[in-house]
């Protein structure tokens, strides 16, 4: 009798068990699932793409914050002061305004003010650059200038760096050694900006080969640069001159 009973009871227990089974099975699952949905699910974080306008608006601002900080000339003579300066320049000019004008298309007789609607020439792309950090100057006359006539414009005190003797190599490790920083280069026909960024150096310009337009390019794999003969370079942001003036506004 107590055989039957126990083994009664045994069938209950486990018809009971096999009746939860599939539920305790699906309930783990989804725990198991919301467990890896809640590490693996990415968090959805909001970034604000700035306009143009606002990204000008920034740099006034900035150089204005810039300029109260460092009021004096002499302020500048300090590595802390000029480094940085010239790290603003490099990030706002390589990254905020460069990514703008990006494919913006060349032209010889290109003048636009606006990345992406229409066409800019290489020196309106440099001018315009410099004219949207803030700094005042005459955007259209410096554009149709020479090169060497636009950079002795912009740093009158300094003297103008001929690398033209030097073998495409060399030139390369002389940029290394200028360091961090925003150039100006001017070469046979041609002009844009060598940014230093502390590891690598860039060439950023309005491409008149193939028409590429407003590009980013490692200075080593430029076939502008490389195929000049004529490589004359100043540097803006080492510049104190330069700094202050456009501190000043």
């Amino acid at each position: 009798m107590l055989l039957c009973l126990m083994g009664s009871t045994l069938a209950k227990m486990k018809i009971v068990f096999i009746a939860l089974l599939p539920f305790c099975f699906f309930n783990c699952c989804q725990s198991d699932q919301n467990k890896s949905a809640s590490v693996l699910k990415p968090e959805n974080k909001y970034i604000p793409v700035r306009s143009y306008g606002q990204i000008k608006d920034s740099i006034a601002i900035n150089r204005k914050r810039l300029s109260l900080k460092y009021a004096s000339f002499t302020s500048l003579t300090t590595k802390e002061s000029i480094d940085e300066i010239s790290d603003y320049w490099v990030n706002i000019v390589s990254n905020d305004l460069y990514s703008k004008w990006q494919n913006t298309p060349w032209d010889f007789n290109g003048t636009t003010v606006e990345p992406n609607q229409g066409a800019i020439a290489c020196g309106y792309f440099v001018t315009t650059i410099l004219r949207d950090m803030d700094l005042k100057i005459s955007r259209n006359k410096l554009a149709i200038c020479p090169s060497s006539i636009m950079m002795k414009s912009l740093t009158p005190h300094q003297k103008i760096k001929n690398l033209s003797h030097l073998s495409y190599p060399a030139f390369e490790e002389t940029l290394s050694v200028f360091g961090k920083g925003v150039y100006i280069i001017g070469l046979d026909f041609h002009t844009g900006f060598i940014i230093n960024d502390g590891s690598e150096n860039w060439f950023i310009h309005s491409n008149y080969i193939n028409r590429k337009g407003v590009m980013k390019e490692r200075v080593s794999g430029s076939y502008a640069l490389r195929s000049s003969k004529t490589r004359w370079i100043i540097s803006l942001t080492n510049d104190k001159d330069f700094l202050y003036r456009w501190l000043k506004g």
